[in-house]
């Protein structure tokens, strides 16, 4: 798949019902929930949205029904339905599977009660049931006992009111089987209280490897210790917003304190943020901000040079200026070193195109069929009007498959993937042929032909068709360009290497240097040469060198003139160099 466009039709469609909303429900988490945090768009947000709407449309448990039973791995969902109901929290909890990383950074972001919810999952790692712990959620499943751990209580009913505060529900404590009745209450309660007992020496082992309290004068976090995330990665650009006055009044960076209230637009050197003289002087005359020069003298996260853009605001009822909107980068020179991007060689290219032509058609191909089926009445009778339209349809999708043909030709050539068919054919005979067919079109414009072609045979190494399709699209470029009245000339004539085919290049290609003439965006006059007018005058005559070059020909152009060259037959080479005037017209 070339093309992911999955969520995109799902956002498309309208959920009419609840049967219809569960569904929808359950893709969208399903398309969302496999999407890292950095590749989220305006797509995903849009998608978000959504899936509020329909979570809106479902009861409580029927939501959380949807949610328990869709498995992702998405931190965006987990927070977002984490500040809703207790069941919809719930659901999303258990339904998540997170990297420990993701859920230790999550964890201080949600609600108590969504915190809460975490200690009957079985699957954390130590490191996230520290942080839990931290924050205050310390009644996990408790631990199986150890096999030979010694029972250090006095008596069971001792035990018995501290085991009624930590124990999870009843389905937590292990079955026995059936034993006496005194026999049973001595082991069940005996279970419990080493449960008990092994979960004390865990909780111990945990607080004696925290740190010791800070002695910097910095508060730890609640309720001991601080809880030790991954360093974050400074951001390459960050959003903001400032007031009338240019200080800071938004700022997309966490925490947004270290630059909210600065003022953005001095010119003084030693202030902790300062611009060029460009864009102090934009601010001062109210106009957008492009490539500024900020620097920032604060936290590391944030210190350095910037390269600002942005855009004066003014309010609706006054026209009053406002602020400015602005987005800043690291400059090209000091940003901060991407990933490098996978190496694009040309038959990968070509490859990727090919596909993209392929799955092209497909829809085509099914227009036109629709539309030969509705033309020729194979349903039933329909009105003339239809079948005009359906036939108009059905030769444009004949002409735009025509077109793909000829471009996936091109790329084929351009990458050494298709080869031209050899063999011998009577290149003057071809090319005679050819004039003769042209020049009723080149008469009925008044155009003077001026043609010498030779009587005796041409023996070429080039299949007859490869000739003739070649040679044609060049003529269809000529023919189709001519102003009424022109003089052309076609000279066909043997040449020390190649037999050179010379034709004259109206006045309209004259004007043209040779990268416009060949051109893949260079248009063609409208006239009787369908593919000319269709893909342009540049790509015919680019799609006709390549033919030539990939048979050892070749097409180019000589001041007013295009040349086209057609290698000899092995028979024929030797004969053809020796009778041959001396004069080499594609040398160089």
């Amino acid at each position: 798949m070339i093309v992911d466009d999955r969520l995109e039709t799902v956002l498309r469609t309208h959920a009419a019902g609840k049967m219809a909303g569960r569904t929808q429900l359950r893709q969208l988490i399903d398309l969302v929930g496999g999407v890292p945090l950095s590749a989220w768009s305006t797509q995903h947000a849009t998608a978000l949205e959504r899936i509020d709407s329909l979570a809106g449309m479902l009861s409580d448990e029927e939501c959380a029904a949807v949610l328990r039973g869709t498995t992702h791995r998405s931190a965006v969902l987990v927070y977002h339905f984490a500040q809703g109901s207790p069941r919809s929290a719930s659901a999303i909890i258990s339904s998540a599977r997170l990297p420990e990383d993701d859920w230790i950074a999550l964890i201080p972001r949600l609600p108590t009660t969504a915190r809460g919810f975490l200690r009957h999952r079985t699957d954390l790692g130590e490191r996230v049931r520290e942080v839990l712990s931290r924050l205050g959620v310390n009644d996990f499943l408790l631990p199986e006992p150890e096999a030979d751990a010694p029972l250090q209580v006095a008596a069971p009913a001792a035990a018995a009111p501290e085991a009624e505060g930590l124990l999870e529900p009843q389905s937590a404590v292990p079955v026995v089987p059936e034993q006496a009745p005194g026999q049973a209450k001595e082991e069940g309660i005996g279970a419990i209280v080493r449960r008990i007992e092994a979960f004390r020496r865990k909780r111990e082992e945990r607080d004696a490897q925290s740190p010791p309290p800070r002695t910097d004068g910095v508060a730890p976090l609640l309720p001991f210790g601080d809880v030790h995330t991954p360093a974050r990665k400074p951001p390459l650009f960050i959003d903001m917003r400032t007031d009338a006055e240019g200080v800071v009044i938004h700022a997309g960076v966490d925490p947004a304190g270290m630059l909210v209230g600065s003022r953005l637009f001095a010119t003084d050197p030693s202030a902790p943020v300062n611009c060029d003289e460009d864009m102090a002087s934009a601010f001062r005359k109210r106009q957008p901000i492009t490539a500024g020069r900020l620097a920032i003298a604060g936290a590391d996260h944030v210190a350095g040079q910037w390269q600002a853009d942005g855009t004066p605001s003014f309010s609706r009822d006054s026209s009053s200026f406002t602020g400015y909107l602005l987005r800043l980068r690291r400059p090209i020179a000091l940003a901060f070193t991407a990933p490098a991007a996978p190496q694009i060689t040309p038959e990968f290219e070509a490859d990727r195109l090919r596909q993209l032509l392929h799955e092209l058609r497909t829809p085509i191909n099914a227009i036109q069929g629709f539309a030969e089926v509705i033309q020729q009445q194979v349903f039933g009778q329909t009105p003339h009007q239809y079948r005009a339209m359906a036939a108009s349809i059905a030769s444009d999708a004949a002409q735009m498959l025509a077109g793909f043909e000829e471009v996936e030709r091109l790329v084929k050539l351009e990458s050494r993937a298709l080869t031209i068919d050899t063999g011998e054919a009577d290149a003057a005979a071809i090319i005679a042929q050819m004039v003769e067919q042209v020049t009723p079109v080149l008469a009925a414009r008044n155009v003077r032909l001026n043609v010498t072609l030779p009587s005796e045979p041409v023996t070429v190494s080039f299949a007859a068709d490869e000739v003739e399709r070649s040679v044609w699209r060049v003529l269809s470029v000529i023919a189709s360009s001519v102003a009424p009245g022109e003089r052309l000339s076609i000279t066909f004539e043997a040449q020390p290497d190649l037999a050179a085919l010379t034709l004259t290049l109206p006045a309209s290609l004259q004007r043209l240097d040779d990268t416009a003439l060949f051109a893949p965006d260079a248009t063609a006059s409208a006239g009787a040469f369908a593919t000319s007018a269709m893909l342009g005058n540049g790509f015919t005559l680019r799609l006709a060198r390549a033919e030539l070059e990939a048979g050892g020909g070749a097409l180019r152009r000589d001041d007013n003139h295009l040349l086209i060259g057609l290698p000899y037959s092995a028979a024929d080479h030797a004969a053809q160099t020796h009778a041959a005037p001396d004069q080499h017209l594609f040398a160089g």
